[in-house]
């Protein structure tokens, strides 16, 4: 009887814990959003190495030596269309649509910028340059163009290392 008694008691002492609760609010915070392409890992943080460029040869403002380089997309699904690429980077001081060399040590090359450019030869201006990619159905893989050339900005330049870094960002409909 003593250990029924316990066994009511104690039920007794916890009972009202049990019954007194709180209100919890959960917040839940989420986004959906559609499925887009997906980027090849060869267009992830790459590095384009441009060959050696005559500087002797070149001329004030023309790009000269240029080196391919590519941003893949695969995986896209059947409602995209088409695709945004937006280039940007620091602009150089003289020709601002090009990309600054931001090598500073001494073997830096001077008065020499990076324009990129686009599969027809245009040059993409780093500071304004949102450009459709139009995307392919029935093809693995969509592989957009572009190229990387020297470009002399002024008539005292000098030979030397060339360094810039342009960023890209995607976008969808």
């Amino acid at each position: 009887m003593t250990k029924k008694l316990c066994i009511i008691l104690s039920l007794f002492v916890f009972l009202p814990a049990a019954s007194m609760g709180e209100r919890v609010t959960v917040n839940i915070n989420a986004s959906v959003v559609e499925r887009s392409c997906t980027l090849s890992t060869g267009s992830v943080n790459s590095t384009v190495e441009l060959q050696p460029g005559d500087l002797r040869a070149s001329k004030l403002g023309v790009p000269f030596s240029g080196t391919r380089f590519s941003v893949s997309l695969e995986n896209c699904p059947d409602n995209l269309s088409s695709a945004y690429i937006e280039f940007n980077g620091e602009s150089d001081p003289l020709m601002s649509n090009l990309l600054k060399n931001t090598s500073t040590d001494a073997s830096s090359a001077r008065g020499i910028a990076l324009g990129l450019y686009d599969g027809d030869s245009n040059n993409i201006d780093i500071r304004n340059n949102r450009r459709a990619l139009k995307i392919e159905h029935g093809v693995l893989t969509n592989v957009f163009s572009f190229f990387a050339y020297y470009v002399r900005v002024n008539s005292t330049s000098s030979a030397g290392k060339v360094l810039s870094v342009a960023n890209f960002e995607l976008s969808y409909d």
